[in-house]
């Protein structure tokens, strides 16, 4: 549900704290640039200062970054002059987290020539309520929980989250509510036999296996072929002072024939041995260099699912974990109808 409401003395006062910093950050944008200015093209070719090609990329910059921080400005300003707000009330269908990753190549300076690679993240928190995404901040994100009955208010231009209160089901039974505690706890406590793997169990551990050892061999990779090529060009003594820098992929060296072992004793005992969870919350995770994975938090860990286990799943859940023998990464989950999901 969605109904337009006055902004409160609250409201407005938010909105208008989050002016001063957009105000202020101008200033120190363009001493930072002015900084920048004067000491990163310093030893570059004059030519390049007298074209004027130096100043026209500094304006369009200037531009572009004054063009973005004016219009969150005057959003903010539309919001308290229009004086209402936007209030959504409904239950958290779903929650995304988008992760967006960016390279930026730039001069060490000087005349050597040499460049260098920088990267950075940004994330950004959506909620569905009634299955439509809102924007918001990673304090609100972690407040609400998948199935929860919550009322947003929200300011219709700047977008900005005004409040998120998380409503309590008033007309909760008192006792049903500590009688499903008492179950939940009892469930927890209960104990699973273990049971004997089938041809998918038997499939599922295979490929928990080449997903593993894949992983580490594409990491081990470049050092191996370093190593290579300083010992067939006669390098051993400068191997041993470098050697330091190869405990990492020695040490993942180990690790695989750790789990190889694992894997064969997981392979010769044929059991699985099944642990039972709660469903505690879930999320979708996106980004531009990952591809989308679904994601269940449980009394047990979080669990990267399948689409279709992932929507019939609900916060509260009882289900059962089934793990090999040795070794702790999960094969699949058990719902209560006995509807079992594999993991890889």
């Amino acid at each position: 549900m969605k109904e337009q409401l006055s902004l409160s003395p609250e409201d407005i006062k938010k909105l208008r704290k989050q002016l001063i910093p957009m105000l202020i950050f101008p200033f120190a944008v363009v001493a930072m640039f002015a900084v920048f200015y004067k000491l990163a093209f310093k030893n570059m070719d004059d030519s390049f200062f007298q074209d004027g090609i130096s100043e026209k990329i500094f304006m369009g910059f200037a531009v572009l970054f004054l063009s973005i921080l004016g219009y969150m400005v005057w959003t903010s300003v539309i919001d308290i002059k229009r004086g209402f707000k936007y209030r959504i009330t409904g239950v958290v269908t779903d929650k995304r987290l988008n992760i967006q990753t960016s390279s930026s190549h730039g001069s060490a300076g000087g005349r050597s020539g040499s460049s260098r690679t920088s990267s950075s993240s940004s994330r950004h928190y959506y909620l569905y309520i009634n299955d439509e995404e809102f924007s918001v901040d990673y304090k609100h994100y972690t407040r609400v929980k998948v199935g929860s009955s919550v009322v947003m208010d929200r300011a219709p231009k700047s977008r900005l989250t005004l409040s998120l209160t998380v409503l309590s089901k008033e007309n909760e039974d008192l006792q049903a509510t500590n009688q499903n505690r008492v179950e939940n706890i009892k469930f927890l406590e209960s104990e699973i036999r273990e049971e004997r793997f089938n041809d998918a169990d038997f499939h599922a551990l295979k490929q928990i296996f080449r997903a593993y050892t894949k992983r580490k061999l594409l990491f081990m990779l470049p050092f191996v072929v370093i190593v290579f090529g300083m010992i067939t060009n006669g390098l051993i003594g400068f191997l041993i002072v470098l050697f330091p820098l190869f405990i990492v992929p020695l040490w993942q060296g180990v690790s695989s024939l750790r789990r190889l072992g694992e894997y064969v004793r997981n392979k010769g005992y044929a059991h699985k041995r099944g642990v039972t969870a709660l469903v505690e919350d879930k999320l979708t995770v996106t980004g531009n260099r990952r591809k989308g994975t679904n994601k269940v938090i449980t009394t047990r860990g979080t669990l990267s699912v399948s689409t279709v286990l992932y929507d019939s799943l609900s916060v509260g859940e009882k289900i059962i974990i089934f793990y090999p023998k040795y070794g702790k990464l999960p094969l699949s989950v058990m719902k209560l109808n006995k509807e079992e999901f594999y993991l890889f």
